[in-house]
C-alpha cells in the first residue's frame, strides 16, 4: 500500500491504525475491494479535515520552537545542490532579507531529495520531479548549458572550428547514474576525449578556467567568469523543480522563501 510506505509503516499495522479511527469515530470511512482501497464520503470528510490539521501543527512546530528557544523565527531548511547553494541562492540572500529581515534560513547542500515527509528540509531543488503523493513540485526556469574554454586553453584557435574528439574534454562523472550530461557523451562518441570527470560542477568549471579542458557548464557560470561557448552538438537544458510538502503551502514564511528561490533562478539563469 502506497500510504503505508510513505508512513514508513507495514500494511498491517496502518490497517489497525484505520480501524481504530472508525471504532473510535464510528464510522466507515474506507471500502476495501477487488479493486483496491478507496475513501467513503465520510472518510473524505474526515481527509479533508484532518490536512486542514496538519497546517495548523506544522505552524505550532514552528511557534513552539520560537518560544522554547528565544529565536526570532524556526529556520527554513532549503535542500539542493553545492551549485544552487553557492552560485544562485547565496549571492541573493540580502534581497530576501530587504522584503523579510526576520526570517533565518539553512542552507543545505545535498545531491540527494531530502525526505520532505520527515521534515528534514522544508523546500528542495531538485532536477527530477518527484513522485510521492504528499508533495508539491513546480517548475522553475530551465538552465541552459554549453561547452567552454579558455582563452589559454585555445591558444588563438577558432572556437567554431575544433574537431572534440581531438581534444580534452572535462565531464560529470556517472555518481548519478545516466543523467543527460553522461549520455550526451555517449551519444556524440566522446568517450576518448574525456581526460578528466567529476561529480562537482564547480571543479569542471575551474578546470575550463585553469586552461586543462573543454568542460560543459551552465552558461550563467561560464559568462560570470570570462569563458569562451565553443562549438558543437547541443547539450542537454536541465529543468529544476521546487519541491514542498504539501502541508507547508499555506505557510507564509516558507511561501516567501519559495517565491526569492523563483526570483533568485530567473535573476540567475537570465530568463524573464
Amino acid at each position: 500500500m502506497a500510504a503505508a510506505s510513505a508512513l514508513d509503516m507495514s500494511n498491517a499495522t496502518l490497517g489497525r491504525k484505520i480501524d481504530a479511527l472508525e471504532a473510535a469515530a464510528g464510522l466507515q470511512l474506507i471500502l476495501r475491494g477487488p479493486g483496491g482501497i478507496v475513501l467513503t464520503d465520510e472518510g473524505k470528510e474526515m481527509l479533508t479535515l484532518a490536512k486542514a490539521g496538519g497546517d495548523h501543527l506544522f505552524q505550532m512546530e514552528r511557534l513552539a520552537f520560537s518560544l522554547k528557544s528565544d529565536r526570532r523565527a524556526l529556520p527554513i531548511r532549503i535542500s539542493t545542490t553545492e551549485t544552487m547553494v553557492s552560485a544562485v541562492l547565496a549571492p541573493h540572500l540580502p534581497k530576501l532579507w530587504e522584503s523579510h529581515p526576520g526570517l533565518v534560513v539553512d542552507l543545505i547542500m545535498s545531491t540527494e531529495l531530502a525526505d520532505l515527509n520527515r521534515r528534514e528540509a522544508d523546500v528542495a531543488i531538485r532536477l527530477a520531479r518527484p513522485k510521492s503523493d504528499g508533495l508539491i513540485a513546480r517548475r522553475l526556469p530551465e538552465i541552459n548549458a554549453g561547452l567552454y574554454a579558455s582563452t589559454d586553453y585555445l591558444n588563438g584557435r577558432d572556437p567554431d572550428r575544433l574537431d572534440l574528439r581531438q581534444e580534452k574534454l572535462a565531464g560529470l562523472d556517472a555518481k548519478y547514474g545516466d543523467i543527460p550530461e553522461v549520455l550526451w557523451i555517449k551519444e556524440h562518441g566522446l568517450h576518448q576525449a574525456l581526460c578528466v570527470q567529476s561529480s562537482s560542477i564547480y571543479a569542471l568549471l575551474e578546470i575550463a578556467k585553469s586552461g586543462a579542458a573543454i568542460a560543459m557548464v551552465p552558461d550563467f557560470l561560464a559568462q560570470r567568469h570570462g569563458l569562451i561557448r565553443v562549438s558543437g552538438p547541443s547539450v542537454p537544458v536541465r529543468k529544476p523543480w521546487i519541491v514542498f510538502h504539501r502541508d507547508n503551502r499555506r505557510s507564509p514564511e516558507i511561501k516567501a522563501v519559495r517565491d526569492w528561490i523563483v526570483e533568485c533562478c530567473r535573476t540567475s539563469f537570465g530568463t524573464a
